[in-house]
């Protein structure tokens, strides 16, 4: 139940509050889904049963995987690895976690940004069964909280 509140958040939330929903990258069979929000938008029982912080400088990045199949879209595992930079070219990494509820898989991970500012996002995707890792790029401008 937990989790469904968690995904609740994750993805509807963020579209609420005017997240940047983007298209998702294709890589061969391979759609990367992905879009960043303000922390302070998830419930505060949710970021700490998942591990992530909330507060007006914390940002989240939200990722999920499919592969099409003929039977339709199938989600993916997945090692992430990433970094965010900011226009300085300060670079720190993600540390993504791993959320999963039945069928469903997302990868979660904080960012701080202590300005209003873009930021640039780099996320080596290295899906659990093998085959090629693929590097999502994107970029998103970041507003703390006021």
């Amino acid at each position: 139940m937990m989790f469904r509140a968690l995904l609740l958040s994750l993805l509807l939330l963020p579209a609420l509050a005017n997240a940047q929903q983007t298209s998702p990258q294709r890589f061969g069979d391979m759609l990367v889904y992905y879009n960043t929000f303000n922390s302070s938008y998830l419930l505060p029982d949710i970021a700490a049963t998942t591990g992530l912080t909330r507060g007006p400088n914390h940002g989240v990045v939200n990722i999920a995987i499919q592969r099409e199949t003929q039977d339709g879209p199938v989600a993916v595992d997945a090692l992430l690895t990433g970094n965010v930079t900011n226009l300085l070219g300060q670079r720190s990494p993600l540390r993504f976690i791993r959320i999963q509820e039945e069928e469903s898989i997302y990868f979660v991970a904080n960012y701080t940004a202590t300005q209003r500012g873009l930021l640039r996002f780099e996320v080596e995707v290295r899906p659990s069964t093998g085959g090629t890792t693929q590097t999502l790029r994107f970029q998103q401008e970041f507003f703390p909280d006021e």
